[in-house]
This record gives C-alpha cells, sequence and structure tokens, in this order.
C-alpha cells in the first residue's frame, strides 16, 4: 500500500484555514477474534480481522509530537481499498481528516466556536463546496451512526459524497479490534475507551463525528 502523507499535509494546510477562518462568526456485539502485529518500534501497525462484510487488513502510523497527533490508516477489505488520516492540532482543539474509498473522498474538519457547547463542523467531498456546520457537542456525543449527526438547525452533513464505503460501524471495529494486544501496544496505554468521564465528555465530541463517517476506521486509534 502506497503511503500518502504529502498529500494528506499539503491538504492539511487548505483545510487548517478554512476552518480557523469560519471559527470567528456499550459495544453491544459478540467479541470475534483478531491477530495483530506491532512492527517498527510501535510506530506501525497491522491488523486484520473478519468483519460481517468480509476480511479487513489495516495498516496504520502515527506521528506525535506534544499536544499534535496525526494518524493514517490505510486498508482494504475484499475490493475496496481505504484510507483514513486524521490530524490532531492541540489536543483536538481543531482536528482535520481525509476518508477516501477507491477513487472518491470525503474531507472533514472539526473545531472549535465562541461557544464552548457548540462546535464547528466543515465537510467537503471530492474537494466540492464546503459544507459548513455548527453542532452541538452534546447531541453529537449521543449519536451512534452518520444519520444522527445534524447541526443546530436540524441539517444533515453530507458525508459520503459519492464513495461508497462498507457497511461496518465503529462498534463493529472495537468488537474485532478494540481488544487486541498490538493495537493497544500501538496506542502506549492511551486508547480510547468512547465512553469519557462526565466531564471530558464535550472534549470527545472529534472522536465520536470522526469515528462514525461511513468507512473509518479512526476509532481505533483514538488517544483517550
Amino acid at each position: 500500500m502506497k503511503i500518502e502523507r504529502r498529500d494528506f499535509f499539503k491538504t492539511t494546510t487548505a483545510a487548517f484555514a478554512l476552518a480557523l477562518a469560519s471559527q470567528g462568526k456499550a459495544m453491544g456485539q459478540n467479541p470475534k477474534k483478531s491477530s495483530g502485529e506491532l512492527r517498527a518500534g510501535s510506530g506501525t501497525l497491522y491488523l486484520e480481522g473478519e468483519l460481517k462484510s468480509g476480511l479487513l487488513k489495516l495498516e496504520a502510523q502515527d506521528f506525535l509530537d506534544r499536544t499534535d497527533h496525526s494518524v493514517i490508516i490505510q486498508s482494504r477489505l475484499d475490493s475496496t481499498d481505504l484510507y483514513s488520516a486524521m490530524f490532531s492540532y492541540q489536543k483536538d482543539l481543531t482536528v482535520f481528516a481525509q476518508f477516501h474509498d477507491n477513487d472518491h473522498s470525503t474531507t472533514v474538519v472539526v473545531s472549535e466556536s465562541d461557544d464552548p457547547k457548540i462546535g464547528r463542523l466543515v465537510v467537503l467531498n471530492d474537494g466540492g463546496i464546503p459544507q459548513i456546520f455548527d453542532v452541538d457537542k452534546a447531541k453529537i456525543m449521543d449519536a451512534d451512526d452518520a444519520k444522527d449527526i445534524m447541526d443546530v438547525n436540524g441539517k444533515a452533513p453530507d458525508l459520503v459524497g459519492t464513495r461508497k464505503p462498507p457497511a461496518f460501524t465503529w462498534r463493529e471495529l472495537e468488537s474485532v479490534f478494540g481488544s487486541d494486544p498490538a493495537l493497544l501496544a500501538f496506542m502506549r496505554g492511551k486508547k480510547s475507551t468512547h465512553h469519557p468521564h462526565e466531564k471530558d465528555k464535550l472534549s470527545e465530541m472529534p472522536c465520536r463525528i470522526l469515528s462514525i463517517v461511513p468507512g473509518s476506521t479512526l476509532c481505533l486509534v483514538w488517544r483517550g
């Protein structure tokens, strides 16, 4: 698989500019077996496991620098190539993510607004016109599916565009891979449980949105 760091970080710059400018205005499934291998001194992770929709093989690389964190995950489920990448600035103050399946993409930027209870969501499909939304953080944290995500005016963002992601959920990914020893070692004891304490609940809003974007594998590597 080809690692697309150059394109990812190039697009990050443009997306951050858009996001920062806009600021001014559980599991419930039976556990399944998976296999994992930690490579290159815990910097690269390989996992494979059986989902309802087929065998998923993924390779993840992460980059840490104080309060900034980035992850690139390339995977394949049957004949579909999947790509999930994320860059978190200042402990999720602003988070940029890209999702690809085969030749189509969705770009998402999640950031803060002037109201601590409201977040800012920017979505672009295949580099098209940005969709910009204000979202209630508490309601987002109650969402369990992409169709549950709506802005404060009841408008739903298009988190798929022309992509055709396979049918799996973040809960299924957690059921199959969440307790894999290689994944836990890769996360250095910092893996999110997706069940934050009440005082931390609103700050986990970016994780919830980016975990339930269709085709996303980011739930597995979110730091808690």
